[in-house]
């Protein structure tokens, strides 16, 4: 049975190691899509998504792609209330108040 998880990001909209606002954000895209499982993206910066993996390695996978100085990306699973986060994150203590875990990524 997979997880669900709820992401939200913000990518700058900069170039940032030679690849741009949209490289940066599509690799977040293809991360976290899966052929047969659930998918939901219709705002700006925010996926509800099914996953095998654990929350860790699916937010791991989720911000590969992205400049750990320039954006952010938070991942959760409303089930078990555990969390990571990857990137720019200025108020990790206010994030983590809300979670079981929030484990930084490096």
């Amino acid at each position: 049975m997979p997880y669900t998880y709820c992401v939200t990001f913000r990518v700058a909209n900069q170039t940032v190691g030679g690849r741009s606002y949209d490289e940066r954000r599509q690799s977040i895209v293809e991360a976290v899509r899966t052929d047969g499982f659930g998918y939901w993206e219709e705002t700006t910066s925010f996926f509800l998504v099914e996953s095998n993996l654990d929350t860790p390695t699916f937010a791991r996978a989720a911000a590969a792609g992205l400049s750990p100085a320039h954006d952010m990306l938070v991942a959760f699973d409303p089930s078990d209330m555990s969390s990571a986060y990857f990137g720019a994150v200025k108020h990790p203590e206010v994030l983590a108040s809300f979670f079981r875990t929030a484990q930084k990524l490096q």
